[in-house]
């Protein structure tokens, strides 16, 4: 049995609170594709590989999490988002994104969902604000946390080993999450106490300003970082509306 279209995307609008974001691009629907659902495809970014992917699996929708347009793009159509729309026309594919919602949201935000995978108490998400909104979160360990052990089930998580600046405790008991380009959220988590920092990239100053502060700085790749909502929006519409789902994987080191 089909699902709707336009049933998903309301349904995710509304699960996700797209309505509360100002976003640097819009979320939800991008491009419109045929309004019978029966696989879905996830991808954390909007690229012709991805959607490459999508066409070969037959996917009749594809949520990414970094979406086609951004605030920062040239309006014209240029050879590259040609090319781009070109394929989601011919394969009649609907494209939506959920940018600073998935990152922010309580249950299956990309900062929410490492904490739980790293076996971490959730405080909050109070972290990281962005637009006016946070979208970082905060995890207590609930018992002695070594950060070797954390370290290596990031990379279980992963398949990468994460680029690590080991200047705090070896014992972690307050990791602060903020993925993709988070890296300038790390005096912030610093100053709301907390002596890990997860995030996807690292910046220039990062490494002298964990070491000033005797903090451990964590960067495990943008987009290794936040393959994780966009999958678990997949788990979610599996078991709310049937459909069948795939993980379009384009890796990328950075």
């Amino acid at each position: 049995m089909s699902a709707v279209r336009d049933e998903i995307v309301q349904y995710l609008n509304d699960y996700l609170q797209v309505g509360k974001f100002k976003d640097y691009g819009p979320n939800g629907m991008q491009v419109i594709g045929r309004p019978a659902v029966n696989r879905v495809g996830l991808g954390v970014s909007a690229n012709l590989e991805c959607f490459r992917q999508a066409g070969e699996q037959q996917v009749d929708m594809l949520i990414t999490h970094h979406g086609l347009f951004w605030d920062t793009m040239p309006r014209e159509i240029g050879a590259m988002m040609k090319a781009r729309l070109k394929l989601l026309f011919e394969h009649d594919i609907s494209l939506l994104a959920y940018h600073l919602p998935l990152d922010a949201h309580p249950e299956k935000g990309n900062n929410v969902l490492w904490l739980n995978r790293l076996g971490f108490t959730v405080e909050g998400v109070e972290l990281g604000g962005s637009r006016g909104i946070a979208i970082g979160a905060i995890g207590a360990a609930p018992k002695r946390m070594i950060l070797s052990d954390v370290v290596e089930q990031i990379t279980r998580e992963t398949g990468v080993a994460p680029l690590v600046y080991a200047f705090g405790p070896q014992t972690v008991r307050r990791l602060g999450v903020v993925t993709g380009g988070g890296q300038g959220y790390l005096v912030e988590a610093i100053a709301r106490g907390c002596d890990t920092f997860l995030t996807g990239e690292v910046g220039e100053p990062t490494r002298g300003i964990a070491q000033e502060e005797g903090v451990n700085f964590i960067a495990a790749g943008h987009y290794n970082s936040e393959k994780i909502g966009v999958q678990a929006l997949g788990t979610l519409l599996q078991a709310q509306f049937g459909v069948e789902t795939i993980f379009c994987d384009v890796p990328n080191s950075v």
